[in-house]
């Protein structure tokens, strides 16, 4: 796991049972005008499982997902966040968009979800870490930097076994890092207040 999502901090909800329902969103992003990017995208997305989601890149920058502009054009959507009302930028594909899977989940594990107590977590595509026996392959925004030696004094991240109900709930664990160990320093079940798919 890297370091923190977002520069500020998470504002809490308290207390975690003023969640009354969580909310479960189909995330298409506005149209954000601007002058586009050129871009590659070579697959698609890692972070979403459904069609009109892509993995691509601009330079040496990879932005997943990026979601097809349902407007006549072509043209996809990237780096859009719901959570924090970024609206991203257009990315003009230099080449042909990968041919679709025909096999999307019809439950797919959410994007992103906010949680009562403020953080957003969001899942990574790449390597994840592993507490108690639990994968980890979502990062909260309440991580704190890590060092440039490599030590990171506290990380959160959540697993993907969500319990649905009328309020969603997950199992959130807080640790740190230090030269491949991993050290265990809160594990709590918490509630969500928002789902993005």
């Amino acid at each position: 796991m890297c370091s923190s999502l977002y520069a500020e901090p998470p504002t809490p909800i308290h207390p975690a049972e003023a969640v009354a329902e969580t909310e479960v969103i189909t995330f298409h992003p506005a149209n954000p005008g601007g002058d586009a990017r050129k871009g590659d995208c070579w697959s698609e997305s890692d972070a979403i499982d459904r069609p009109g989601a892509w993995r691509c890149a601009v330079d040496n920058m990879i932005y997943d997902p990026c979601f097809s502009d349902p407007a006549p054009g072509g043209n996809l959507i990237c780096g859009a966040d719901p959570a924090r009302g970024q609206k991203g930028f257009v990315l003009q594909p230099i080449k042909p968009l990968p041919k679709p899977r025909s096999d999307y989940s019809s439950d797919p594990i959410p994007w992103m979800v906010k949680l009562a107590d403020g953080s957003v977590c969001a899942l990574t595509t790449g390597a994840s870490s592993q507490v108690d026996g639990k994968d980890l392959p979502y990062e909260c925004s309440d991580s704190r930097e890590c060092s440039d030696d490599g030590k990171c004094p506290y990380l959160t991240g959540i697993t993907t076994e969500f319990k649905h109900d009328k309020v969603w709930r997950i199992e959130k664990f807080a640790f740190r890092s230090s030269d491949g160990h991993v050290k265990r320093l809160k594990r709590e079940t918490i509630a969500i207040v928002t789902v993005w798919k």
